[in-house]
């Protein structure tokens, strides 16, 4: 596992660009219409959203 410090300024800015990719990715997954990439983003969605979670 890599460990990342953060000073608490990038921390804010880490959470604010992953939270906008966050919500860019829901209107990416329902337009998109090919299944397999659908579920790609929704993985990375996912994974994304954990992230987030831990940053918090």
């Amino acid at each position: 596992m890599t460990q990342l410090s953060l000073e608490p300024n990038e921390q804010d800015i880490l959470i604010w660009a992953l939270q906008g990719t966050v919500s860019d990715l829901g209107g990416e997954i329902a337009d998109t219409e090919n299944q397999e990439f659908r579920e790609d983003l929704k993985q990375r969605k996912t994974v994304l959203q954990n992230i987030l979670r831990r940053l918090r």
